[in-house]
């Protein structure tokens, strides 16, 4: 059994809202993502990012890096053997997809419930957005699946055989490179093929051209414009206005279009903040 490494979460730079949890690539940590949130400019949504358990890759010469679950092969036969229902490391997997549960737990005990939750991840930390996400016993409000896979058979979690209906419905979004030569384009379409052929009907599936195995802004772009559909910002009360810290109310009100210069009392943001409500 590996430890889990530490997580980096970001607070809401306003009102908590919605939280989303993205897992990071192999070799990464949770520090390789944390410039996402900001990036996506989102002041009511919480990021949470963890880190892998350091542990042997084999296709790396069984070097020691940050990996959610060991990789045996990744040239082409191997992945499309995989694709055909051999997945990689099943225990591996099945410690991670806990892992991901124990978070998501945290932010409901916190007060965000399951519907304002979105888990997501690139590479191998999207193969267990996909598989926390859908083995959920209760819906989600959506996974980010940045180029990854899912394969057909998915015994080592009992995806086959456990996933709710509800989460048939479950809003995904899927991002690949047209050029990704480490996970490549036919994985993402076959994994299309997957998750319609399991029922799955609310798909958002962006292929990237001239993108390789990473990400670009404007699959960033679409991310956010995603998120703002599925954990779009609730409107406030106005005890919750009255409550804010200063800081909070600045996000508040820039993310209204308000222009806060010249705002130094917060007296003054409360009355303005009010007004909206």
């Amino acid at each position: 059994m590996f430890a889990f490494g530490p997580v980096i979460r970001q607070p809401a730079l306003g009102r908590h809202t919605g939280s989303v949890i993205l897992l990071h690539g192999l070799g990464d940590t949770g520090e390789g993502w944390a410039p996402v949130g900001p990036q996506l400019r989102l002041p009511h949504i919480k990021f949470i990012y963890p880190t892998a358990p350091t542990r042997p890759i084999t296709v790396n010469m069984g070097m020691r890096m940050p990996g959610w679950f060991d990789i045996t092969h990744l040239d082409q036969t191997g992945l499309l053997n995989m694709m055909k229902g051999r997945p990689f490391d099943p225990e591996g997997v099945a410690a991670a997809v806990s892992h991901v549960r124990t978070l998501i737990e945290q932010e409901v005990a916190a007060g965000i419930p399951l519907s304002r939750i979105v888990v997501g991840g690139f590479s191998q930390g999207g193969h267990v957005a996909y598989k926390a996400a859908l083995t959920h016993p209760q819906p989600l409000a959506g996974c980010i699946a940045l180029s990854t896979w899912l394969e057909p058979s998915l015994k080592d979690v009992g995806l086959a055989a456990a996933v709710p209906p509800a989460n048939l419905q479950l809003p995904l979004f899927v991002g690949h490179g047209s050029v990704d030569n480490l996970i490549p384009p036919v994985i993402a379409t076959t994994t299309q093929e997957v998750l319609e052929g399991m029922g799955c009907t609310n798909i958002e599936f962006h292929m990237y051209t001239g993108m390789g195995h990473s990400s670009c802004p404007q699959e960033l772009q679409d991310v956010r414009n995603w998120l703002l559909r599925v954990l779009p910002d609730l409107p406030a009360t106005r005890e919750e206005v009255q409550s804010m810290s200063v800081g909070q109310l600045k996000a508040f009100l820039q993310g209204k279009g308000v222009n806060t210069t010249g705002m130094f009392e917060k007296s003054e943001m409360v009355e303005a903040a009010l007004a909206l409500l």
